[in-house]
């Protein structure tokens, strides 16, 4: 009950600072306040948005009990604004790079110098998101920053993607997962909950990599894998295509062309 009334309250406010600009309606006259106003809302309802944002008490990962302790609570009111803004904006005005480098670091998105994250990238909650320098996440690639695992349970959690990564189209990254430097995921790979990349690593299309692994430095891992949760994949190994690694299993170290 609380998340709706959040919810509704927030698209409450969202309409209020798209609908300010009508006021230059009387001031310039129906056709060019109406143009003004297409023109001007994204903006007027991004101050009103992200500067609400910017007020709500951080967000802190860790595990919480939903609307039940503290960590929760800041989670929601912390995550409502960016979600509501970027499912009415995205698919209109995230075609120009420009304005959606701009909307993402007003909810608190770290992205370095040249990174690009696509018009129809899936992110929520970019407060928790840092994107490294020439780095490129996918289109329909999901950026997740908290889940419930189980009922009454969240998970909350950053996603750090590390200098020239490639996240590929439709791959799935959970709260804390983390990609070094130099490393791609191919198309739908998904990678769980502090799940941990190398640098220099591969990781080949449509593989799932579950909670807690360990992805060493200029390892490959190939298409179609099954990677357990808690595993440790040292560094170098090379993991063939179709392989099911189980937890605690020791990774195959075969010569495997990248």
């Amino acid at each position: 009950m609380i998340l709706e009334l959040l919810w509704w309250a927030g698209w409450a406010w969202c309409a209020a600072w798209v609908a300010a600009p009508l006021l230059l309606v009387p001031v310039l006259g129906p056709f060019a306040g109406l143009v003004a106003w297409a023109l001007l809302a994204p903006w007027s309802a991004l101050i009103g948005m992200a500067g609400l944002h910017r007020l709500m008490p951080a967000s802190e990962p860790g595990k919480f009990r939903s609307l039940a302790d503290r960590g929760s609570i800041h989670w929601a009111l912390k995550s409502w604004a960016p979600s509501v803004y970027l499912t009415v904006f995205q698919p209109l005005f995230f075609q120009s790079r420009y304005f959606q480098r701009i909307a993402l670091r007003a909810f608190g998105a770290r992205l370095g110098p040249g990174a690009w994250v696509t018009s129809r990238t899936i992110v929520r909650e970019p407060h928790h998101v840092r994107v490294g320098a020439r780095s490129l996440i996918g289109e329909y690639a999901h950026l997740v920053c908290s889940l419930q695992p189980r009922p009454g349970i969240l998970v909350v959690g950053g996603i750090d993607v590390g200098d020239d990564v490639l996240v590929g189209a439709y791959s799935h990254l959970a709260p804390g997962a983390r990609i070094g430097s130099r490393s791609t995921l191919e198309h739908g790979v998904a990678l769980g909950v502090h799940t941990t990349i190398g640098e220099d690593t591969r990781i080949g299309a449509g593989t799932t990599i579950y909670s807690a692994a360990r992805i060493g430095t200029g390892v490959i891992i190939g298409k179609g894998c099954i990677i357990a949760s808690g595993s440790a994949v040292p560094d170098g190994a090379r993991i063939p295509d179709g392989t099911v690694l189980g937890s605690g299993q020791a990774a195959p170290h075969p010569r495997m062309a990248p």
